[in-house]
């Protein structure tokens, strides 16, 4: 009987959890491929009206495999010159084949632009030397390393804003 009380309890607090996640949901998101478009209702972080992307997708660095996972944020300023950063991207190293974790420690890394620079043109968006980045989580990486991280998440932005598909480079 004890054991029925149990599992009554815990199928109880996943469907409480369940409501509660379902309930809080304030955006409305189109799925296309390996990212999320969501229109950008709630304005965040001061940051002119935009779009947000979430990403969810496999890509490989330096002959490695990563789950890429987070999202990047895009706006055009008065003069119509695009603008991106993200707040949060993890790289996750996993197997090629399987996509199973081949490490428990990933790195996420976020960016912003450098107030001081004006994109021009396309590469200008994926120079890690235009933005300020940032290491949230992961430690242990070489600097040329974090470069190739820092140049992958511009590229990745650079794809989705001015919708170029697998060739790694605008």
């Amino acid at each position: 009987m004890k054991k029925v009380k149990i599992i009554v309890a815990a199928i109880f607090i996943v469907a409480v959890g369940a409501g509660i996640f379902w309930a809080c949901e304030k955006e409305e998101a189109t799925e296309n491929s390996s990212f999320t478009m969501t229109s950008n209702k709630i304005q965040k972080e001061n940051l002119p009206p935009g779009t947000e992307y979430t990403i969810d997708e496999i890509r490989e660095i330096n002959g490695k495999c990563y789950h890429v996972t987070g999202t990047y944020y895009e706006w055009v300023d008065i003069n119509n010159i695009k603008y991106g950063q993200s707040s949060g991207l993890t790289y996750t190293e996993v197997n090629c084949l399987t996509a199973f974790p081949e490490t428990t420690s990933p790195l996420e890394i976020r960016f912003e632009p450098n107030d001081y620079y004006t994109f021009t043109e396309y590469d200008d968006y994926i120079d890690p030397n235009h933005y300020t980045f940032e290491v949230i989580l992961g430690e242990g990486f070489s600097s040329e390393v974090l470069y190739l991280f820092e140049q992958d998440a511009l590229i990745g932005m650079c794809e989705i804003y001015f919708n170029f598909n697998s060739t790694r480079g605008c």
